[in-house]
């Protein structure tokens, strides 16, 4: 079965929650960085913690992206 590719509703979802990834990758790193100005050792590892979930997810899209025929 050939792979046709993602359709424009698919696109525009996966532009969506990557949207939404992005504001909640924010508000870890401001939430992490707040921490660790508190002394608060716990804020490395929410900030290790948000930037690899979100590290993931982008390549994960990325690499599902580079084998869409265009």
């Amino acid at each position: 079965m050939p792979n046709v590719g993602w359709s424009m509703e698919q696109r525009a979802a996966v532009k969506r929650w990557m949207l939404f990834a992005s504001l909640f990758a924010v508000a870890g790193v401001i939430l992490s960085v707040a921490l660790i100005a508190a002394g608060n050792s716990g804020g490395w590892v929410l900030l290790l913690l948000t930037v690899c979930i979100y590290g993931a997810c982008y390549l994960y899209i990325g690499n599902i992206k580079k084998k869409q025929p265009r």
